[in-house]
């Protein structure tokens, strides 16, 4: 049985040469991500949803949303893979749909359809 080689824990340039590139990693991750919030007002009512917007300005799919309704508690809601080219997030009771200017929020409740904001415009 053949044993595998150990690295040298001694090798002071490959260890600062992973320092490095996990540095850079982290510069590069923390800059290219944003978290910013966006209030709508729509017919309906008002709400406001904070992303995390990558550095070509679309919302990350891979981080939820908070969506904030006046005085309800926060919501989490995460990316809904059937609709790629939008930035559509849901969860058991809501669902936020934005294509360019067509921006909708649906509020269901054992999916009926409580109330819809529709006719949002952002703020």
């Amino acid at each position: 049985m053949r044993r595998c080689a150990r690295p040298r824990e001694s090798d002071p340039l490959t260890m600062r040469r992973v320092a490095v590139l996990s540095m850079a990693m982290l510069a590069t991750a923390a800059f290219a991500a944003d978290k910013k919030t966006y209030r709508y007002n729509c017919r309906g009512g008002a709400f406001t949803v904070t992303a995390v917007v990558d550095a070509s300005g679309r919302w990350s799919k891979a981080e939820p949303v908070v969506l904030q309704i006046e005085n309800e508690p926060p919501q989490t809601l995460v990316a809904d893979p059937d609709a790629p080219d939008a930035d559509s997030f849901k969860n058991k009771d809501y669902e936020f749909y934005a294509l360019k200017t067509f921006i909708t929020l649906t509020h269901k409740s054992h999916g009926v359809i409580v109330k819809t904001y529709s006719a949002c415009r952002a703020e």
